[in-house]
């Protein structure tokens, strides 16, 4: 059987009184206990590097009598992917530790051609182990991710693993994952199949690129006129509420605002994406809307025209799915008063 795929692209001491005699016993200090998951950044500079030909995104073709279905699974994929997303992510597993994934994304759904017969699994196994293989692609974990592990994950959002481990990593089928340093730039794939149908995930990595523009005061009284607030993004130190140069530049703006506008009275409300604890988010929108009002009275205007509110994750404008949407989450909304 010929196989073939294509590429297309200090406690103080305890000491016990006996009746007779007096023991010093001295207190054993524990080891502090690991998290239970770990991010960790990975590095790509143990994995050689490959020119070989791997052709254009998402780099491979379903095998010699397989399909790759569209959304939907009612039809043969015409672009050779099932998804496709600008930017998006899969998180990868090393076997100790976890990393994200960054950039453009391809998810992949396999089939027969052949309807009425069953999954090839093997065959299929087999022909994507050798084809990134060959393409100098390296196997970083081939296992089931612990339960525990996966359940950890999913404890802010149920639906995180579904959305960025491919494949079912709850099933016993083992979940494999490779990373490809090539010349043309970092690629990682998440093989994943059982015996009715296989599944992979391809993300070519990048930066992310911010697309989303400062407003000016005449824009945010134009859209205060209009719709009652004016939504921005400005830009905070990580988990802090410390602006970083270009919100501080945004925050000058408000002031240009509220400096031309003397009977405008505002709530400055922040809000951040689904990442990290509840009660932290919650308070961290509250600090940094704190931070704008201090920054703005610190500048001259009325504190009694200022108003803050913190409502951390509660209120997104949209699906916390990616990192261009979570983006747009954190923000701050100045709303009319």
């Amino acid at each position: 059987m010929t196989l073939s795929l294509f590429s297309c692209k200090d406690d103080p001491k305890v000491t016990p009184q006996l009746e007779q005699e007096t023991e010093t016993i001295p207190i054993q200090e524990t080891d502090r206990e690991e998290p239970l998951i770990v991010f960790k950044e990975f590095d790509w500079s143990s994995i050689p590097v490959s020119d070989t030909n791997i052709g254009v995104f998402p780099y491979l073709k379903a095998p010699e009598g397989f399909i790759i279905w569209e959304d939907g699974h009612n039809d043969v994929a015409k672009n050779g992917m099932t998804n496709y997303f600008d930017y998006n992510k899969l998180i990868m597993y090393t076997g100790t530790s976890f990393f994200n994934a960054d950039g453009k994304k391809a998810e992949l759904d396999f089939a027969m051609s052949d309807r009425t017969i069953e999954f090839e699994q093997y065959k299929f196994d087999q022909s994507i182990e050798h084809y990134l293989e060959r393409i100098g692609a390296q196997l970083i974990f081939k296992g089931q991710i612990p339960r525990e592990k996966i359940e950890h994950l999913n404890k802010e959002d149920d639906k995180t693993v579904f959305k960025y481990i491919q494949g079912d990593p709850y099933n016993s089928s083992p979940v494999k994952h490779y990373v490809l340093n090539h010349v043309n730039g970092k690629i990682i794939f998440q093989v994943w199949s059982n015996s009715a149908r296989a599944e992979i995930g391809v993300v070519a990595l990048e930066s992310f690129n911010q697309t989303i523009k400062a407003p000016t005061a005449s824009e945010m009284k134009s859209d205060i006129d209009k719709t009652g607030k004016a939504i921005l993004n400005i830009n905070f130190d990580t988990d802090k509420a410390t602006l970083k140069p270009d919100g501080e530049t945004l925050v000058a703006e408000i002031f240009t605002l509220l400096n031309e506008n003397d009977s405008l009275k505002l709530s400055i409300e922040g809000h951040t994406d689904s990442s990290g604890n509840v009660e932290r988010n919650k308070q961290l929108s509250m600090d940094r809307a704190n931070t704008v009002l201090y920054t703005l009275a610190g500048k001259g205007i009325a504190i009694n025209r200022l108003t803050a509110k913190g409502f951390g994750a509660k209120n997104p404008i949209s699906p916390n799915d990616s990192e261009e949407n979570k983006a747009k989450n954190r923000r701050v909304e100045l709303v009319k008063i």
